[in-house]
């Protein structure tokens, strides 16, 4: 099988002093260039001083565009119901001019539980009104560029999915279960036609020595998720294992041999995925862990799934 491969980073560092954060961040993005990724993704957080630092992803990005030369960089994805879309439109242009045509747009309406709405002074019950709102103001700006080719929008939402898919926008799957949730939206997505597909199946990659040492190095980071999925329904009760808890997530731990397995099982990716997104930061990884995880994914995971750089 042929596919785009990217990895994604939700820029974690607790402890870690700004600056070197960042920087950091540029060359891992340096780093998945040379290894032959396609593409390079940060996730937005506001008001976050521990985990999911990058309140501003636009202008790490640019840093990132700077220090490379070929591989793409996107948000996975941007908050829109908290921006000006007409200033994000602008951005976003010059972002794109900089980098010879490299950005990728990702959009989401945020979670129902995120404080940072009030903050923003806006009500998160009206997330989803803002959202579209926004989507009709940042779509007519970009309308004449280029970019506007290059939008993705990241919803549990149909009718965002299916008129993402009229307008040749592309859709981000990593939110829900793979089997009970995505690919039934990914079915919504193509049913509606879109003259060119694009389904970025989004997976968190671990790779270790075996399943149980892989899903014990992250136990720790994942145990912070079993309320939010009990609440959102996709995980039956807060007893739930971590084995269990990790397969909901869509995280693919274990060997290479391992991962390939499972990827080559997942619904989405396997089906009409045309993107793999790999994330290979939890909370507490290391810049090292994080190179480590690109190399073994370009080298010993990807390639056995038909993959070339």
């Amino acid at each position: 099988m042929t596919f785009h491969l990217g990895f994604l980073t939700h820029v974690h560092g607790e402890g870690v002093p700004a600056g070197r954060l960042y920087r950091d961040l540029v060359e891992l993005f340096a780093a998945a260039e040379e290894l032959g990724f396609q593409s390079g993704w940060v996730a937005q957080h506001h008001l976050q001083p521990e985990h999911g630092r990058l309140p501003s992803p636009l202008v790490l990005l640019a840093a990132a565009a700077e220090r490379t030369r070929r591989i793409h960089v996107g948000t996975a994805v941007t908050v829109l119901p908290l921006e000006d879309p007409l200033r994000l439109a602008e951005d976003a242009i010059v972002l794109d001019a900089l980098s010879g045509g490299r950005l990728e747009l990702g959009l989401g309406s945020g979670t129902p539980a995120a404080d940072d709405f009030a903050v923003f002074g806006r009500d998160v019950a009206h997330r989803h009104a803002d959202y579209d709102r926004n989507l009709r103001v940042l779509t007519e700006a970009l309308t004449g560029y280029e970019l506007s080719e290059r939008l993705w929008e990241s919803s549990l939402r149909t009718r965002v999915l299916t008129d993402a898919a009229t307008a040749g926008r592309g859709l981000l799957l990593g939110v829900g279960p793979a089997d009970r949730v995505q690919a039934g939206l990914a079915k919504a997505y193509l049913d509606a036609g879109p003259e060119t597909p694009r389904i970025a199946a989004v997976r968190g990659i671990f790779p270790g020595a075996s399943r149980a040492a892989a899903a014990a190095e992250l136990e720790a980071d994942v145990a912070r998720y079993r309320s939010p999925h009990v609440r959102a329904g996709w995980a039956p009760h807060e007893d739930i294992s971590l084995t269990e808890l990790l397969r909901l997530m869509n995280v693919q731990h274990g060997t290479p041999e391992d991962i390939v397995e499972s990827l080559l099982a997942d619904p989405v990716f396997a089906g009409p995925g045309t993107h793999l997104v790999a994330a290979v930061q939890a909370e507490s990884s290391t810049l090292g862990q994080a190179l480590a995880r690109l190399e073994t994914i370009a080298t010993k995971i990807a390639p056995e799934l038909g993959w070339r750089p």
